[in-house]
C-alpha cells in the first residue's frame, strides 16, 4: 500500500513539474507576443504619431530606455547637457540612449533656461549660444531641437507659441538649421512621477479625436510630450507601455521619430 503511494505521488510530483515548464514556457512565448504585436508593413496608415520625452537624462531615463527597446518603438528624446554634467551618475543612461536604435536624440537646450523662461527668452542671442553649448557638449547630430518650458514650433518658415521664445526659435533655426517641435498633446504627471490618467485607453480615444478633428499643428500628424522622470513609477511605465501596444495595433497609425515629420 505504502509503495502504491510513493508511486503514486512521484507520478504527480513529475506531472506538476511539467506543468510548471510548460506555463513558463507558453508565459514566455506569450511575453513576447505583446511586447513586440505588430512589426508589419501598413501601406494604408492615415496618422503619424510622436512620441518624444523632455529633460533627459535624469534617473527616469533608463526605465525609458528599456521600454523603447522592449517595444521596439520609435522615441523622440529631447535632452539637456548640464543634467549630465551636474550628475556624472546619468552617463550610463545617455550612452544607453546614444547605441539605442530606436531613438533619435534632439537638442532641447544645455541650462533648460535654469528655470527661468522669461528671463531666458529675453535674449535670442544667449538661447541660441545655450543651444550650441548644449550641441557641443552632447554632440549631438540631428538638427532636431525643442525650446524648454515653451510649446514653440519652428519649422521650415512655419512658426506658432510664445513670442519671445518663438523669435529666438527662428533666429536659431535660421542661422543653424534647426527644426523646433512643440506639442499636440501631453501625457502629464504628478511630482512623483505617476501619470495623472492612469487609462491608456482615454489617452488613446484623446489622441484620435485630436487626429480625426484636426486640431495638431500639421493634419495628420501628432506629437506626443512625456517628460522622463515620469519613468520612475512603476505606473507610468505600464500606461505608457499599455498606450503603445494601442497606437502599434490601429492599422490607421504608423509611430515615427520627429525627422520623418511632414511639413
Amino acid at each position: 500500500m505504502t509503495k502504491i503511494i510513493l508511486i503514486t505521488l512521484a507520478i504527480l510530483f513529475i506531472f506538476v513539474d511539467l506543468s510548471l515548464v510548460t506555463y513558463k514556457y507558453l508565459h514566455k512565448d506569450s511575453k513576447k507576443t505583446v511586447v513586440h504585436p505588430i512589426h508589419k508593413a501598413k501601406p494604408n496608415y492615415k496618422y503619424s504619431v510622436f512620441l518624444t520625452s523632455d529633460d533627459g537624462p535624469l534617473t527616469g531615463s533608463k526605465y525609458l530606455d528599456q521600454l523603447i527597446r522592449d517595444y521596439e518603438v520609435p522615441f523622440t528624446l529631447f535632452l539637456v547637457g548640464k543634467m549630465v554634467s551636474t550628475n556624472r551618475d546619468l552617463v550610463p543612461s545617455l550612452n544607453r540612449y546614444r547605441i539605442n536604435k530606436y531613438a533619435l536624440l534632439g537638442n532641447h537646450s544645455f541650462t533648460h533656461a535654469n528655470a527661468h523662461y522669461k528671463r531666458f527668452y529675453k535674449n535670442s542671442d544667449n538661447v541660441e549660444k545655450d543651444f550650441l553649448q548644449n550641441n557641443r557638449y552632447l554632440k549631438l547630430d540631428s538638427n532636431i531641437a525643442r525650446l524648454p518650458g515653451r510649446n514653440v514650433f519652428a519649422i521650415d518658415g512655419l512658426s506658432k507659441g510664445d513670442l519671445n521664445a518663438k523669435s529666438a526659435a527662428i533666429q536659431i533655426a535660421h542661422n543653424h538649421g534647426y527644426k523646433f517641435f512643440g506639442w499636440d498633446y501631453e501625457l502629464h504627471h504628478e511630482q512623483n512621477g505617476v501619470i495623472k490618467q492612469q487609462s491608456a485607453l482615454y489617452h488613446y480615444k484623446k489622441i484620435k479625436r485630436l487626429l480625426k478633428e484636426n486640431k495638431t499643428f500639421r493634419k495628420d500628424q501628432i506629437i506626443i510630450l512625456m517628460h522622463d522622470q515620469m519613468f520612475t513609477s512603476i505606473t507610468t511605465q505600464k500606461t505608457v507601455g499599455e498606450l503603445i501596444l494601442l497606437l502599434q495595433n490601429d492599422t490607421n497609425i504608423k509611430l515615427k521619430k520627429l525627422d520623418e515629420y511632414k511639413i
